[in-house]
């Protein structure tokens, strides 16, 4: 039985200090529902799954709390198993923010689908203009099309330019 499968990660920025530059741990948690899937057999056994998905970031006291989120993935399983890479997108009103991801998806004996990996920040737009970090995120799907999942990692700014008036 053909099970779908997402996977996230995340990336947010912070309000630091001008002329600093500094590394610190963030975290968040997620929801998503599959919008689309395109499964494709490779192989005995084997399965090559293209979908997309869309979700709400929570984070509360982060940038990042209530962003929209859209996954963009290729998992290539074996008997339910098997590695996963994607692109994550966070949306807020003030800006985007883009990370690359690669992972492990897991299909227990009793059908439920589980992913872990890691993810490193690639792209921004607006306040995320600049951000840099990596770290790791985990999901657990509650039926066939939704899922829900963790992130945690550091998160860096460059350093921000002061303006003199």
């Amino acid at each position: 039985m053909l099970k779908p499968l997402s996977v996230a990660a995340a990336h947010c920025a912070l309000i630091v200090p001008t002329g600093l530059a500094l590394a610190m741990p963030m975290g968040g948690s997620y929801t998503g529902r599959v919008e689309s899937q395109t499964p494709q057999p490779v192989g005995p056994n084997q399965i090559k799954i293209q979908q997309k998905a869309v979700g709400l970031n929570t984070g509360p006291g982060t940038p990042l709390d209530g962003a929209t989120v859209q996954w963009t993935e290729t998992a290539t399983l074996t008997n339910g198993q098997g590695p996963v890479e994607g692109l994550i997108t966070f949306t807020t009103p003030t800006g985007t923010t883009s990370s690359a991801y690669r992972g492990t998806v897991s299909t227990d004996a009793s059908g439920r689908v589980t992913a872990t990996g890691t993810y490193r920040d690639k792209a921004s737009t607006g306040e995320f203009a600049g951000v840099t970090g990596s770290g790791t995120f985990s999901l657990a799907y509650i039926s066939k099309t939704e899922f829900a999942g963790e992130w945690k990692g550091d998160v860096k700014l460059p350093a921000q330019k002061s303006s003199k008036r």
